[in-house]
């Protein structure tokens, strides 16, 4: 084991990941969490094959099959006739052709499931109320400094803190991240409690003009997650923001009547403001490295946020394990090959996202024929065409 541990900023999914990533090669690594506790937020997510492979392989198949849910399939609907125009067949067709599940699952679920699996580990340490302000690095180790006044050494310093990270600002000001004009509205409701037309397993997307409505079960079954784009702003350099719920009722007004009626009868929403971050040249200085959004935040319309961070954790941690004590000080070559191996698969989620938006949001004429592909596809062609995505 090294002497000299890992610095890891910021307690979610993709840093918590990497921790993982690295006990089990009894790697030492600590975990620094701004809040009280480790305590994810946003509602829930979709985690693809590409990330739940890599989960599994980390141990965490078992906990996640009894946490998370296994839809049949993605239901492809017109927000607006309430029309169905097509589906893409998961469940087992997803196991078979990329030997693992398509699941969905809720955000703290999944950080509960990985902080119980660190509990096995000793050579990891999960420190709270720990806000990260700056760094200084020498040419044998880097210290991370705390608001608090409180400093710890390492080997190096990974920035898993988020779009807004500071680690990224510390040597990439210039790099910041950019309004979307979309704004995602989050709720989650007890399945027992939900309108009827939420309750199917399936994951649910009903398209319209300027926005979408996505719906699935999470928790085990249940609880309903929702998510609703449509056109917004960011206002405030956080995910939550308190723009009123009336807001998300007005630019739904096309749907269909049942369909904004079933938003309508949902409590509380929570509106999030989309940030976009397109992958950038340098993703380290000296011995500091970013990490999911901070060095690519991507617009959720493949639901590759989570993943994207699960698999940067994967490839980082395992270059770590693959350097020879001999090569232990050899960080430059190693952050630069982690780069080259994540960039352009980051660059591609992004443009195909950004891609995805146009499609899901078409208005006025482009609805016909959006719709009239969708109907005329074989539902097969539509998992298919993931398989660069899911397969990797």
């Amino acid at each position: 084991m090294a002497t000299s541990p890992i610095l890891i900023i910021g307690g979610g999914i993709g840093g918590l990941t990497l921790a993982l990533e690295l006990a089990k090669r009894n790697i030492a690594c600590q975990v620094f969490e701004q809040a009280a506790e480790f305590s994810e937020v946003g509602a829930g997510l979709q985690l693809s094959p590409n990330a739940v492979r890599r989960l599994e392989t980390l141990g965490l198949g078992t906990a996640l099959s009894i946490a998370a849910c296994t839809p049949p399939k993605i239901m492809i609907g017109d927000a607006v006739s309430k029309q169905h125009l097509n589906e893409i067949h998961l469940g087992v067709n997803a196991q078979e052709r990329y030997k693992a599940p398509y699941m969905v699952i809720a955000r703290r679920d999944l950080q509960s499931i990985l902080l119980e699996a660190l509990k096995a580990y000793e050579c990891v340490e999960l420190i709270c109320n720990k806000k990260f302000i700056t760094y200084s690095q020498n040419a044998h180790q880097i210290t991370a400094e705390m608001t608090d006044g409180s400093h710890y050494q390492g080997r190096f310093l990974v920035g898993a803190d988020g779009v807004w990270s500071r680690v990224r600002h510390m040597f990439a000001p210039d790099q910041k991240p950019r309004q979307t004009g979309f704004m995602a509205w989050r709720a989650m409701v007890n399945a027992s409690d939900a309108p009827s037309l939420f309750t199917s397993p399936d994951v649910n997307a009903w398209l319209g003009p300027n926005s979408h409505l996505v719906h699935y079960r999470v928790c085990a079954g249940e609880k309903i997650n929702l998510v609703a784009v449509t056109k917004g702003k960011a206002l405030e350099k956080t995910w939550s923001d308190d723009t009123p719920k009336e807001s998300l009722f007005e630019e739904i007004r096309p749907f269909n009547s049942a369909l904004r009626q079933a938003v309508m009868e949902v409590p509380e929403w929570t509106a999030w403001p989309l940030m976009i971050l397109k992958p950038f040249k340098n993703w380290s200085k000296g011995r500091a490295v970013l990490l999911g959004d901070a060095a690519h935040a991507i617009v959720p319309f493949l639901a590759q946020g989570a993943a994207m961070a699960i698999e940067d954790a994967s490839c980082l941690g395992s270059l770590i394990a693959e350097m020879k004590d001999g090569q232990k000080d050899n960080h430059l070559t190693l952050f630069e090959n982690y780069k080259n191996k994540r960039f352009r698969r980051c660059q591609r989620v992004l443009s195909k996202s950004i891609y995805q938006a146009q499609f899901y949001h078409a208005a006025g004429r482009l609805v016909k024929i959006r719709n009239g592909g969708l109907k005329m596809l074989p539902s097969s062609l539509l998992l298919r065409q993931y398989d660069w995505l899911y397969k990797a």
